[in-house]
């Protein structure tokens, strides 16, 4: 168990996603059906490792999140009108003004990764560890007082005052995926807030979300966090409504 699975002691244990070439013998099958996310972060979130083709999801906005080649690039395009004005045929769902601003603001900016030839693989980070896996990102799905705690980690020894989170409109796959590993091409890698779509939040509690991130920022966060805060109960006890305001 690493440090700050101990420490923070989160209700949901970290997911690790990666892709193999090869089905791992160590991975199930995902049950039949559309989003990705009752078909591998839930079982993930329970202890079991499942891995998936692209075929066998059926939601294709997660071919585009889930770095698995990407869907038809012509069904993608087709996005910018779907998600802001619409068409004379179909009703527009008006999350962008224009479809103009849907392409700047987030068709443009989210990466398609992989090829789809592999499986993408879910897995407890735990596990994932100790078969020697390499993860490329770590999901946490957490309440609101261990979104704090992990916003206060990241901040532990930042150079930089600029946001530890990215918060930007995504499939709830691409937030957990494919802008986290684009966050791992940065100097310096933002945490990034997830299940903010809307179709998403039926699987969780309010007030739950997700944080992914790069591998190398998990690990940076795991290996500081004996020497912050989280080693002392202090920040979880000044949460509770009857703790006194300002103690130092």
């Amino acid at each position: 168990m690493g440090n700050l699975i101990e420490l923070l002691k989160p209700k949901h244990r970290p997911v690790a996603i990666y892709h193999s070439e090869n089905k791992p013998d160590y991975a199930g099958d995902p049950a039949e059906g559309g989003c990705f996310i009752p078909l591998l972060l839930l079982p993930a979130l329970e202890g079991k490792t499942v891995a998936a083709k692209k075929e066998q999801i059926g939601c294709k906005g997660a071919w585009d999140g889930l770095g698995l080649g990407g869907e038809d690039p012509e069904m993608r395009a087709c996005m910018a009108k779907n998600y802001s004005s619409g068409t004379e045929e179909r009703k527009g769902r008006f999350f962008f003004c224009s479809p103009e601003i849907a392409v700047d603001n987030y068709l443009s900016k989210v990466p398609i990764y992989g090829n789809g030839d592999e499986f993408v693989v879910f897995q407890p980070i735990t596990e994932a560890e100790k078969v020697g896996a390499e993860p490329e990102v770590v999901v946490m799905v957490v309440d609101a007082i261990e979104y704090s705690a992990m916003v206060t980690l990241a901040s532990f020894s930042r150079r930089t005052d600029d946001s530890v989170v990215r918060s930007a409109f995504g499939f709830g796959c691409e937030q957990m995926y494919a802008m986290a590993r684009q966050e791992g091409e940065r100097e310096i890698p933002r945490m990034v807030l997830g299940t903010t779509e809307f179709f998403t939040r039926r699987f969780f509690e309010n007030g739950e979300f997700t944080l992914s991130m790069p591998y190398k920022l998990y690990k940076q966060l795991d290996e500081a966090s004996p020497h912050s805060f989280l080693k002392e109960n202090s920040w979880r006890e000044s949460a509770q409504p009857k703790s006194r305001c300002c103690d130092c």
